[in-house]
């Protein structure tokens, strides 16, 4: 993945094709990233402003595993199934049906860019992974067309009356945007995050 090497029409067409081998890569590094997701978002639980830093904090952290199922990827598809399978597995967790939808098209849009780079330029694997980290948007995204609905699904309640009220106090429209915002951001840090220490220490243990 040094650089981007020259290629030709032939080298970069589109295959579909999954080998049982790609599956095993999407299913280890997808694990492995909901893992990282699902953990650090757990400490959003002590209260609405610790979510939304949690929720940042795994952003960066998912670029690890994320740049390194990228050095197994080498050609089209495999990105969106990896986004089909972890974003399944969250919305029976109870996201929304919108925020699968949103995943689904950050993960076509990451298919671009390392298909852009021939699967090998590290540079654009960092910016790939970037746009997809955007599906973060998606989960809260109900907030913005059914605020009331959102606040009082059983998800919510759940947490408490105290936590609700601040939560609703914390996400107005301004925050929300920002957030929305600073997903691609952190994600480029993510993806800066996962390329250093596969350089640091995964290339020299055989890893990448």
């Amino acid at each position: 993945m040094k650089g981007t090497p020259m290629t030709t029409t032939a080298e970069r067409r589109i295959d579909l094709r999954m080998s049982p081998k790609d599956l095993i890569s999407v299913g280890v590094f997808g694990a492995l990233y909901l893992v990282i997701v699902f953990g650090i978002n757990m400490l959003g639980f002590i209260n609405p402003a610790v979510m939304l830093i949690a929720l940042a904090a795994s952003i960066v952290a998912g670029g690890i595993p994320f740049i390194l199922f990228l050095t197994r990827v080498r050609h089209a598809g495999m990105v969106t199934v990896f986004a089909i399978v972890t974003a399944g597995i969250l919305m029976l967790s109870g996201h929304p049906p919108i925020s699968f939808a949103i995943s689904v098209v950050c993960a076509l849009l990451a298919e671009a860019i390392i298909w852009a780079g021939n699967y090998r330029s590290r540079r654009l694997s960092v910016l790939a992974y970037a746009v997809y980290s955007a599906w973060y948007v998606g989960p809260m995204m109900p907030i913005f067309y059914a605020r009331d609905d959102y606040f009082a699904g059983p998800s919510m309640q759940m947490m408490g009356p105290e936590y609700v009220s601040q939560m609703q106090a914390l996400l107005s429209p301004g925050v929300l945007v920002l957030f929305d915002l600073s997903t691609v951001v952190f994600g480029l840090l993510g993806g800066l995050l996962g390329l250093r220490l596969m350089r640091k220490h995964f290339e020299k243990a055989g890893l990448a």
